[in-house]
């Protein structure tokens, strides 16, 4: 395995676990037995946990920012920009929870001066990326912004009877 492979699978390996159990609880033990590494080579690549937990934070913003990307680039007609990405946002949802358990536990996280930092910089990554690619004004990126956040509740606690017709409310972006 190359070393790029190497961190990417402690990098899934990270969100995984932190989406299931949240800063505190996560095992870094937990972490390289999924990632089929020792925990000594864990802390010689990330240093400390809180370097993992800040790295797989990142790497999991940086892909929300790239499907986010993508949904632009290949957005079906007849849907602005803000629609493409939230129907991509939408197929994260569903795809995988532990992707939204991941954000949510990074936002509730925030308090902790190990997390805060990051939290802030990779939310607004995550919204400048939102406005750059829909050129859309602060006010509609708001609201836009707003029912992601709805949207990862509501997937959080499984309750999808509760978003309405997404597609329906997506198509007034």
């Amino acid at each position: 395995m190359s070393a790029d492979d190497r961190r990417e699978s402690i990098l899934q390996a990270a969100i995984l676990e932190y989406g299931r159990t949240g800063m505190h609880a996560t095992s870094t033990e937990v972490i390289a037995e999924r990632a089929g590494i020792s925990q000594p080579y864990l802390f010689r690549l990330f240093g400390t946990k809180a370097e993992l937990i800040t790295a797989a934070i990142e790497h999991h913003t940086d892909g929300l920012r790239a499907v986010f990307r993508d949904a632009v680039e290949n957005c079906p007609a007849g849907l602005t920009p803000l629609a493409a990405m939230g129907v991509a946002y939408l197929e994260l949802l569903q795809d995988d929870p532990n992707d939204l358990r991941c954000q949510l536990h990074t936002w509730a996280a925030a308090s902790d001066p190990a997390i805060k930092e990051v939290a802030q910089r990779t939310y607004r990554a995550v919204w400048d990326e939102v406005a750059e690619l829909s050129g859309e004004s602060p006010a509609e990126v708001r609201r836009f912004m707003s029912y992601g956040m709805l949207l990862t509740v509501l997937g959080a606690l499984d309750l999808p009877d509760l978003f309405g017709d997404p597609l329906e409310t997506l198509q007034e972006f």
